[in-house]
Formats: C-alpha cells, structure tokens, sequence
C-alpha cells in the first residue's frame, strides 16, 4: 500500500498538549481511540510519528505531527489544521528566497536595485510577516529594517542599501537559527 505522509500544527497552551500527550499515550496502550478526541486527529495506522514542541512566548506551545500512515486507514485533518508550512509557507519561502538573493547580488556588484525588484521584495515580504508562529517576534524589526532599506534605495544611497540588506541577512540567520 501507498505510505501517505502528513504534518499537522497547532498553537496551544501547555494543559492542552498535556492533555495530548495523554491521550496518545493512552492510545498507544490500547485504552482509548484517537478518533472523536478534541483534536480531530486520527493516528491509527501509522508507520512513524514525530513530534515536535516549540516554545512560544506567552506560554503557548507550537505542537507538529509528523505521521507517516501505512495506508491502512489514513490520518484525515480536518480544515482547520491545514498544513499551512507544507502547503503555502514553504514555497514561498523559497520564492522570497530567490528574490532576496537577487537583492545580495545587487550589493556585492556595489549597485542599487531595479525598482522593480525593490517592489516585488517588498510586496513578499509584507506576504511573509502575514504568516503566523513562523517567526513573528522578528516581524516588526524585519519590517522595520525592509523599509529602512527601500528608504536608502529610493534616495539612491548605495551604502545605505547594502548596510540594511546585511541588518536584514542579521535578522533572517537569527530567525532560522532559533525557528528551524
């Protein structure tokens, strides 16, 4: 049979993924069923799964799943645990991507910007801080930084330019240091 592979994610507070956490156990020993469980989650079924805590601040936990299912009876989420990392945050993370290596070569040839380019990575990157717990305490300042530097390209102050794109590669390791 066909192996299907699946990640879910979801903020909660720390008595929520105790609550989970119980409930899988309990489903390992073979005392209760996943199916109509708070979550909506159903796990039987499953070759691997990995999960993965993330502290958030204010208390919050970011708990993920990583199922892979034998098949034999898939995991269905319902809607409102859409797999927004795998199905939205990822792609376009790497077309921003592609965009900001534009913009560093732009600074290593000692030149400014089209215009053009300047707006696209603006435009992806008001996109990019719209995505909540992917970041989001790096948000403001990253903001704050692209349009300090779209400010320096707009008055034409080289320098400027590649001093706020190296604060933006700053803030960009930081993020994926701490997040990834």
């Amino acid at each position: 049979m066909e192996e299907k592979k699946i990640t879910l994610e979801k903020t909660l507070d720390t008595k929520q993924v105790a609550s989970f956490l119980r409930l899988l156990a309990d489903e390992l020993e073979g005392k209760s069923s996943f199916e109509g469980n708070e979550f909506g989650w159903q796990l039987h079924g499953f070759n691997k799964l990995k999960i993965g805590l993330i502290k958030k601040e204010g208390g919050h936990l970011s708990l993920r799943l990583k199922i892979k299912d034998s098949g034999t009876a898939p995991p269905a989420p319902p809607s409102e645990f859409t797999d927004i990392a795998e199905q939205e945050y990822r792609p376009f993370k790497q077309i921003i991507k592609s965009t900001f290596a534009l913009l560093t070569s732009c600074a290593n040839q000692g030149r400014l910007p089209s215009p053009e380019l300047l707006v696209n990575f603006m435009d992806q990157s008001r996109k990019l801080i719209a995505f909540k717990d992917f970041g989001d305490i790096y948000y403001d300042e990253y903001w704050q930084t692209c349009q300090a530097m779209e400010h320096e390209v707009n008055k034409g102050v080289l320098t400027g330019f590649q001093e706020k794109l190296a604060a933006i590669t700053d803030l960009k390791k930081s993020c994926h240091h701490r997040f990834k």
